[in-house]
């Protein structure tokens, strides 16, 4: 690898990791590239609402967690199609579903 990121097996694994210990939990939908995949993030909440978070990049050149789409428990499908389409484009790509009481603070907290 020629930057410093880990390797996305690594990243994936410390989320699920930081999910469990806050007493939520977590499941890998899909598996893409162990080392140099993309990831994205749906969270569901207390209130049954799936979000999906992406890795954007901001003003600054860095990067942040945005999240990129919403729905409640009886729309949520639209984001798994949403996430098939992305897998069928992108075959490296994580898609990983957390269950965390708290997705606005857990997002706040997590370094993209």
């Amino acid at each position: 690898m020629s930057d410093s990121r880990l390797p996305t097996h690594l990243v994936v694994s410390a989320i699920l990791r930081q999910v469990s210990v806050t007493g939520g939990m977590g499941v890998i939908l899909a598996k893409g590239d162990p080392d140099g995949g993309t990831y994205v993030l749906l969270l569901r909440d207390r209130a049954d609402t799936l979000k999906l978070v992406e890795r954007r990049p901001s003003a600054d050149f860095s990067f942040e967690w945005q999240v990129t789409q919403e729905e409640p428990a009886e729309n949520e499908r639209k984001i798994y199609e949403y996430c098939d389409r992305r897998r069928d484009q992108d075959p490296d790509l994580w898609i990983v579903e957390l269950q965390i009481d708290n997705a606005e603070r857990f997002i706040a907290e997590l370094r993209p």
